[in-house]
């Protein structure tokens, strides 16, 4: 390979790249507006998470005790929120597909440069952020901790 060639290629590459980290940011930005919300006992519960799976609303409609047992509501609450979770770890995960597909489509560097190590190695695996939203809360959360609200 010439070296016009090899720069030409080099220059293509670096393009890439630049696009790739500004797809990035624009899809960062998407996931930290995103939210799921999911229902559980006939719709009385409602629970909505963030785009990590951490819970940011809590909303038992008046009606829940007319149908419901209150020792029940544990669990109404925790399988609304692990549904949300797993429905904004999907969104999460189907944002960062054609980020994951592009990464892989980098050529190596060896093609261009005899004897460099594959371009890919320098970029993240962007498979981390993709999905499986943490349940847990971490110091960086906003606000106060989420509590129930009763609809009436």
């Amino acid at each position: 390979m010439t070296n016009d060639a090899a720069r030409y290629e080099l220059a293509e590459v670096l393009a890439l790249v630049e696009e790739q980290l500004g797809d990035l940011a624009a899809v960062q930005e998407k996931q930290r507006a995103m939210t799921a919300c999911a229902h559980e006992a006939d719709g009385a519960v409602e629970v909505t998470v963030d785009f990590r799976g951490h819970v940011r609303e809590i909303v038992v409609d008046e009606c829940y005790l007319d149908e419901h047992e209150f020792a029940d509501l544990g669990e109404h609450l925790t399988r609304a929120a692990q549904a949300a979770t797993h429905d904004v770890g999907r969104q999460v995960t189907e944002l960062m597909v054609p980020i994951n597909h592009r990464r892989m489509a980098f050529p190596s560097l060896s093609d261009i440069v005899d004897g460099a190590p594959d371009f890919r190695e320098f970029l993240p695996d962007w498979d981390g952020l993709n999905g499986a939203p943490t349940p847990t809360r971490t110091e960086q959360d906003d606000g106060d901790p989420p509590f129930p609200t009763l609809r009436g």
